[in-house]
This record gives structure tokens, C-alpha cells and sequence, in this order.
């Protein structure tokens, strides 16, 4: 399996030059622009926080890890002494190691290595955690219909429902854009792709 990581994210499937390449060129229209741009309108965000309404739920039926999955994880668990630390890192860690498995390659993904400062920024708002900091999976797709395959699979690891997938929150392009850009919710028509020739 292959995975970077930095002092934050433990990165699956990197380095992507397809993604590292999309990230620049968004970043220098949008500041260069102020508008909306393909390269950030066609970008989803599958948001797995931890300790979400949906995730803790599901887990109930969740088959328990296997010893690969277990002893990829336990890398990531020094220096975290908290249990239930350790509970929230292995909930989201073994989830992607095991969509790591189903998808191979087309896996982009990154784990947080810690909790991080939650932001509610994705739909439904409702399913995001109460508490100020978790650990995050946030996984990329450049399409609407790649987003929710994605999904899907996500449900398929934790059989449950596929009607559950739209519990799982996502958004498309960078929050701190948003400051910029205005809400993402407004950049494009929500079901829809943009065109890369298209008004932008």
C-alpha cells in the first residue's frame, strides 16, 4: 500500500500527479480570477469524520477489522495515549485501509494523524460530529458520479444501505475558498458537472 505522510495527514494513493497538478492550477485562477473555476467546481470532497452521527451508527454492523488491516493501523496509533483516541483513529484508518483494498490506485484519499478543528462546511450538515476537533478521512473524486461510487463503497465496507449514502457529507472544492468564492452550494448547479468549456 502506498501512503506518505506529513506532520498532519497520512496521505493513500499519493503522490497523484493528476491531483498535486488540479490543486495548483485551482488555486492560481481562483486567486487570479475570484470566480468559480472547473478545476474546483469538478473536485468533491467525501467527508468520514470520526465520530459521525451516520459512521457510528453503521459501525454497530461493521465486521471487526482483520489482522492486516489491525497491524496497518497500529503504525499510526504511537504517541497517542487517550483510548478512545486510539477507537476514533482505528474507525477511520481501517476504513481506508479497506476502500484502500476494494479500489487499489484509484484511491485518493488522507487520514488526519490527529484530531483536527472541525469544519462544517459539507452536506447534510446534519450528520457531522458535535464535538470541536476530530479525526478526519477525506477522500477526492473529480466527478459527482465518482463521488457517490464512492459512497457507495464506503457503505458496501460497512453493509449498510446504499440509501445511506446520502448521509455522508460532501462538498466540492476548498473551504478556504470559500472567503473568496462565497459558499460552495453557489458556485454551479448542485447535480451537475461543469464542462471544462463551460461558463468559467
Amino acid at each position: 500500500m502506498r501512503t506518505i505522510e506529513d506532520d498532519v495527514w497520512v496521505y493513500y494513493g499519493y503522490p497523484n500527479e493528476y491531483w498535486r497538478q488540479k490543486c495548483k492550477t485551482c488555486r492560481h485562477k481562483v486567486l487570479d480570477s475570484k470566480r468559480p473555476q472547473p478545476e474546483c467546481i469538478n473536485c468533491w470532497k467525501v467527508e468520514i469524520w470520526s465520530e459521525s452521527p451516520w459512521l457510528l451508527e453503521a459501525e454497530a454492523s461493521t465486521q471487526p477489522f482483520g489482522d492486516g488491516a489491525f497491524a496497518f493501523i497500529c503504525g499510526f496509533l504511537s504517541g497517542l495515549d487517550a483510548e478512545e483516541n486510539m477507537e476514533r483513529l482505528k474507525r477511520v484508518h481501517g476504513l481506508a485501509f479497506r476502500l484502500y483494498l476494494q479500489l487499489g490506485a484509484r484511491l485518493v484519499a488522507k487520514v488526519s494523524k490527529y484530531p483536527i478543528q472541525l469544519v462544517r462546511t459539507g452536506e447534510p450538515l446534519i450528520q457531522y460530529p458535535n464535538s470541536k476537533k476530530d479525526f478526519l478521512f477525506m477522500i477526492y473524486a473529480s466527478s459527482i458520479r465518482e463521488r457517490d461510487e464512492l459512497r457507495r463503497a464506503v457503505c458496501r465496507i460497512l453493509h449498510v444501505d446504499p440509501s445511506v449514502i446520502g448521509t455522508i457529507p460532501v462538498r466540492r472544492g476548498c473551504w478556504v475558498y470559500e472567503n473568496i468564492l462565497g459558499p460552495w452550494q453557489k458556485w454551479y448547479q448542485m447535480d451537475e458537472d461543469c464542462k471544462v468549456n463551460g461558463p468559467f
